[in-house]
Protein backbone atom coordinates (compact mmCIF):
# COMPACT_ATOMS: atom_id res chain seq x y z
CA UNK A 1 0.00 0.00 0.00
CA UNK A 2 1.42 3.35 -1.10
CA UNK A 3 1.38 6.16 1.43
CA UNK A 4 0.39 9.57 0.35
CA UNK A 5 3.57 11.67 -0.18
CA UNK A 6 1.76 14.78 1.02
CA UNK A 7 0.86 13.06 4.28
CA UNK A 8 4.51 12.04 4.83
CA UNK A 9 5.72 15.53 4.05
CA UNK A 10 3.29 17.09 6.53
CA UNK A 11 4.16 14.48 9.17
CA UNK A 12 7.91 15.27 8.95
CA UNK A 13 7.24 19.00 8.80
CA UNK A 14 5.21 18.93 12.02
CA UNK A 15 7.54 16.43 13.73
CA UNK A 16 10.77 18.32 13.12
CA UNK A 17 9.63 21.89 13.13
CA UNK A 18 9.81 23.89 16.32
CA UNK A 19 9.30 27.39 17.53
CA UNK A 20 12.13 29.73 16.82
CA UNK A 21 13.75 31.42 19.77
CA UNK A 22 15.70 34.62 19.27
CA UNK A 23 17.99 36.18 21.79
CA UNK A 24 19.95 39.41 21.46
CA UNK A 25 23.42 38.74 20.06
CA UNK A 26 26.29 40.94 19.05
CA UNK A 27 29.40 40.25 17.02
CA UNK A 28 32.38 42.40 17.93
CA UNK A 29 36.17 42.30 18.20
CA UNK A 30 36.18 42.37 21.99
CA UNK A 31 33.90 42.72 24.99
CA UNK A 32 32.45 41.00 27.99
CA UNK A 33 29.63 41.02 30.48
CA UNK A 34 29.71 41.52 34.25
CA UNK A 35 26.78 40.78 36.55
CA UNK A 36 26.29 41.08 40.29
CA UNK A 37 23.25 41.23 42.54
CA UNK A 38 22.47 44.89 41.76
CA UNK A 39 23.67 45.62 38.22
CA UNK A 40 24.65 44.26 34.85
CA UNK A 41 27.32 45.78 32.61
CA UNK A 42 27.83 44.73 28.99
CA UNK A 43 30.47 46.32 26.81
CA UNK A 44 31.88 45.76 23.37
CA UNK A 45 34.73 47.16 21.34
CA UNK A 46 34.97 47.67 17.62
CA UNK A 47 31.57 48.92 16.56
CA UNK A 48 32.36 51.76 14.16
CA UNK A 49 28.91 51.98 12.59
CA UNK A 50 25.57 52.06 14.38
CA UNK A 51 22.10 52.63 13.09
CA UNK A 52 18.52 52.26 14.26
CA UNK A 53 15.76 50.89 12.06
CA UNK A 54 12.13 50.69 13.09
CA UNK A 55 8.65 50.05 11.82
CA UNK A 56 5.29 49.85 13.56
CA UNK A 57 6.11 46.53 15.26
CA UNK A 58 9.90 46.27 15.57
CA UNK A 59 12.96 48.25 16.66
CA UNK A 60 16.46 47.18 15.62
CA UNK A 61 19.49 49.01 16.96
CA UNK A 62 22.74 47.76 15.52
CA UNK A 63 25.84 48.03 17.64
CA UNK A 64 24.27 48.36 21.08
CA UNK A 65 23.13 45.83 23.65
CA UNK A 66 19.36 45.65 23.76
CA UNK A 67 18.08 44.05 26.96
CA UNK A 68 14.36 43.91 27.67
CA UNK A 69 13.31 47.51 27.97
CA UNK A 70 11.89 48.77 31.23
CA UNK A 71 10.15 52.11 31.40
CA UNK A 72 9.16 54.23 34.31
CA UNK A 73 7.35 57.49 34.63
CA UNK A 74 8.17 60.53 36.66
CA UNK A 75 5.12 61.97 38.33
CA UNK A 76 4.85 65.53 39.51
CA UNK A 77 4.61 65.95 43.25
CA UNK A 78 1.17 67.32 44.14
CA UNK A 79 1.58 71.01 44.77
CA UNK A 80 -0.46 73.33 46.93
CA UNK A 81 -0.73 75.83 44.06
CA UNK A 82 -2.42 75.47 40.69
CA UNK A 83 -1.44 76.79 37.28
CA UNK A 84 -3.34 77.18 34.04
CA UNK A 85 -1.27 77.57 30.87
CA UNK A 86 -2.74 78.71 27.56
CA UNK A 87 -2.71 78.71 24.55
CA UNK A 88 -0.88 75.47 24.00
CA UNK A 89 0.18 75.13 21.20
CA UNK A 90 1.23 78.75 21.09
CA UNK A 91 2.46 81.01 18.32
CA UNK A 92 3.69 84.08 20.19
CA UNK A 93 2.90 84.46 23.91
CA UNK A 94 2.26 81.87 26.59
CA UNK A 95 -0.07 82.91 29.42
CA UNK A 96 0.28 81.46 32.94
CA UNK A 97 -2.47 81.98 35.50
CA UNK A 98 -1.46 80.96 39.01
CA UNK A 99 -3.79 80.31 41.94
CA UNK A 100 -3.02 79.75 45.65
CA UNK A 101 0.52 81.08 45.61
CA UNK A 102 0.20 82.26 49.23
CA UNK A 103 3.59 83.47 50.53
CA UNK A 104 5.58 81.33 48.11
CA UNK A 105 8.27 82.10 45.61
CA UNK A 106 7.82 80.21 42.35
CA UNK A 107 10.54 79.77 39.75
CA UNK A 108 9.40 79.25 36.16
CA UNK A 109 12.05 77.73 33.87
CA UNK A 110 11.70 77.15 30.13
CA UNK A 111 13.90 74.41 28.64
CA UNK A 112 14.51 72.83 25.27
CA UNK A 113 13.89 69.09 25.08
CA UNK A 114 17.68 68.70 25.50
CA UNK A 115 17.37 70.48 28.92
CA UNK A 116 19.06 73.69 27.78
CA UNK A 117 17.71 76.50 29.95
CA UNK A 118 16.22 79.25 27.77
CA UNK A 119 14.42 81.44 30.27
CA UNK A 120 14.00 81.65 34.03
CA UNK A 121 11.51 83.88 35.88
CA UNK A 122 10.72 84.28 39.54
CA UNK A 123 7.15 84.89 40.71
CA UNK A 124 6.58 86.35 44.17
CA UNK A 125 2.93 87.19 44.49
CA UNK A 126 1.60 87.82 41.01
CA UNK A 127 -1.16 85.64 39.66
CA UNK A 128 -0.36 86.14 35.99
CA UNK A 129 2.78 85.72 33.90
CA UNK A 130 3.28 86.11 30.17
CA UNK A 131 6.21 84.40 28.43
CA UNK A 132 7.32 85.68 25.04
CA UNK A 133 7.85 82.67 22.73
CA UNK A 134 8.31 84.65 19.48
CA UNK A 135 12.10 84.33 19.54
CA UNK A 136 12.02 80.51 19.56
CA UNK A 137 11.71 78.09 16.67
CA UNK A 138 8.76 75.77 16.21
CA UNK A 139 9.08 72.68 18.36
CA UNK A 140 8.55 71.20 21.79
CA UNK A 141 9.68 72.92 24.99
CA UNK A 142 9.52 71.99 28.67
CA UNK A 143 8.16 74.36 31.30
CA UNK A 144 9.17 73.51 34.87
CA UNK A 145 7.63 75.36 37.81
CA UNK A 146 9.20 74.93 41.25
CA UNK A 147 8.44 76.33 44.66
CA UNK A 148 10.62 76.54 47.76
CA UNK A 149 9.13 73.26 49.08
CA UNK A 150 10.41 71.30 46.04
CA UNK A 151 6.87 70.83 44.74
CA UNK A 152 7.34 70.78 40.97
CA UNK A 153 4.96 70.94 38.06
CA UNK A 154 6.07 70.31 34.50
CA UNK A 155 4.35 71.05 31.21
CA UNK A 156 5.09 70.22 27.59
CA UNK A 157 4.74 73.36 25.48
CA UNK A 158 4.30 73.23 21.71
CA UNK A 159 5.52 76.26 19.74
CA UNK A 160 4.20 76.56 16.20
CA UNK A 161 4.38 79.25 13.52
Amino acid sequence: MKKNPLFLFLFFLIKFSGAQSLSPQIISTSGTSFTNSSAQLDWTLGEPVTSTLSNSNNLLTQGFHQPNLLTSSIDDVPADYSITIFPNPTVDFLQLQIQNVLNQVLVVDLYTVEWKLLKSRQINSSTHLQLDMTEYNSGTYLLLIKNNSAQNKSFRIIKSN
